[in-house]
């Protein structure tokens, strides 16, 4: 339902610009009967960031469950999903979200627009490479826009992050109290809205540590502006800053793995990669999460000892073949998601940015020298919050934090971090986790050539096939700036990746 809705207004939207393009001149003389505009607040409403509900593909693309359907047996294909697209109406949207503020004198609506407009190129970025912006949205001025390099999207993206703080610091003191309509996160707060901002400017600010050396996009320096100017910059300061979205037993705001989908509670359960992760740290978040095999279960008939015992868990090689896969699940042999947790229509929260992100984003920048700030502190807070996010006993965090898995220096204490994020990560911020193993290897997926057809995830998206008929010159042009040849292919290297 909430997708209907937000298609609805898009449509709405799309076909007002359509409309009023099409018409001439004695077409646009304003008719008292027919609206000529919309409210800033529904464009924004179709352009807040979405969130990925818990047990989707995209989560197993990352390896934190597998699907396994007894009438449908076959091995994931991670070769799927890596067809990219240029997101041109959201652009038309961003830009008639900008004009509408400007009519309503709603200026806060044109500030938030900058970080969706930012948002929107980093994610084309990040999957394609170089990518039109300079020139895009422009219509029929610039119908064959011109790519940009991926370093100066980079660039212009983070200075309409910086912009977007800055301007948002100033409209709040100017105008305290006051809210924004809309808003799916935050009941119109734009002080949460400006923590949001540069919280996410520390994840580009991460995803580009390969670069942390050019001084062109100065990564450590924006870092360190960040995290030593509270102040200047204000930060997520908590779960209850979190940006996401709770589910609730009614239509349209349920969360997809529910029993309305009874499918889904036989076909999905835990991936090794990540059950043997938490079993391997002696991790309790395992217990919140996961349900022990169903041979465990048989095997004691004290429950509460199987429940505590790490050995009762077990996930499925995602490697392995698919027939092998379902006899074992029919057999018994792996964990499902936490019955009593997920199995309803409330489940986790789906979460577009978290406190836990963020920490672990600080942690991760101070360990690499980007900042005197001290890297314990935000690993022991990044940790934490994860763990009580899953409502984890506060004395078994302690005891994880300082006997088990405890702030460690240098190489395998970097590893330890991002072993963290992918921990913290599962089920939840959609592709941030995949991007974090795309960049640092860590942790190690589960591949078979004999299996998957493939021994390594792609890196890349393609282009959408049109460009090469609609922009052919600038494409191809592209295609040469970035990888040598004409060729567009998943494994190619981008910038954001070359060391």
């Amino acid at each position: 339902m909430i997708k209907n809705i937000i298609f609805k207004i898009t449509l709405i939207v799309f076909l007002l610009g359509t409309v009023i393009s099409c018409l001439d001149y004695e077409d646009l003389r304003e008719n008292p009967n027919e609206p000529n505009s919309v409210p800033p607040s529904l464009i924004f409403t179709t352009l807040a960031p979405e969130v990925t509900g818990s047990f989707s593909g995209t989560y197993e693309k990352m390896q934190y469950h597998l699907w396994i359907a007894t009438d449908n047996v076959y091995a994931p294909n991670f070769n799927d999903d890596f067809d990219g697209e240029f997101d041109y109406s959201t652009l038309r949207n961003i830009i008639q979200l900008t004009k509408e503020a400007e009519a309503a004198d709603a200026p806060a609506y044109a500030i938030v627009g900058k970080f969706l407009k930012a948002r929107m190129f980093v994610e084309m970025t990040r999957r394609m490479g170089d990518i039109p912006l300079s020139e895009a949205g422009l219509g029929a001025d610039k119908p064959q826009p011109k790519y940009d390099s991926q370093k100066s999207v980079y660039i212009q993206c983070l200075d309409w992050l910086d912009e977007a703080n800055s301007e948002l610091g100033t409209f709040i003191a100017a105008s305290p109290g006051e809210n924004i309509e809309g808003d799916p996160f935050f009941n119109g707060d734009l002080k949460q809205w400006q923590k949001l901002i540069n919280a996410y400017t520390l994840r580009v600010l991460l995803s580009l540590s390969k670069k942390e050396n050019d001084a062109d996009v100065n990564v450590k320096g924006r870092f360190a502006n960040i995290v030593n100017n509270p102040d200047t910059y204000p930060l997520l300061a908590g779960l209850q800053d979190n940006a996401q979205l709770t589910y609730r037993n009614e239509d349209g705001f349920r969360q997809p793995y529910n029993p309305d989908e009874a499918v889904r509670r036989d076909a999905v359960v835990y991936a090794s990669t990540y059950i043997d992760l938490l079993k391997g740290k002696e991790d309790p978040r395992l217990m919140k999460v996961a349900d022990p095999t169903k041979d465990a279960l048989e095997a004691n008939p004290v429950e509460a000892e199987v429940r505590a015992d790490y050995d009762s868990y077990a996930g499925a090689d995602i490697s392995a073949a698919a027939t092998e896969n379902s006899a074992k699940k029919l057999d018994g042999d792996f964990s499902f998601p936490n019955f009593d947790k997920y199995w309803n229509y409330v489940g986790q929260p789906g979460i577009f940015m978290s406190y836990w992100e963020q920490e672990l984003h600080i942690a991760e920048g101070a360990h690499r020298g980007w900042a005197a700030v001290d890297a314990k502190t935000h690993y022991d807070n990044g940790v934490a919050a994860s763990m009580e996010f899953y409502s984890v006993d506060e004395a078994e965090i302690s005891t994880y934090l300082t006997a088990k898995q405890p702030y460690i220096t240098g190489a395998a204490g970097l590893t330890r971090i991002l072993e963290q994020k992918y921990l913290a990560f599962a089920e939840n911020s959609d592709h941030e986790s995949f991007f974090t193993t795309r960049r640092t290897g860590v942790p190690t997926f589960l591949f078979s050539s004999e299996h998957n057809s493939i021994t390594k995830y792609p890196v890349r998206w393609t282009y959408p096939s049109s460009e090469d008929l609609d922009n052919k010159n600038n494409y191809r042009a592209a295609l040469r700036a970035q990888f040598g040849a004409e060729v567009d292919d998943r494994d190619q290297i981008m910038w954001l990746l070359k060391n």
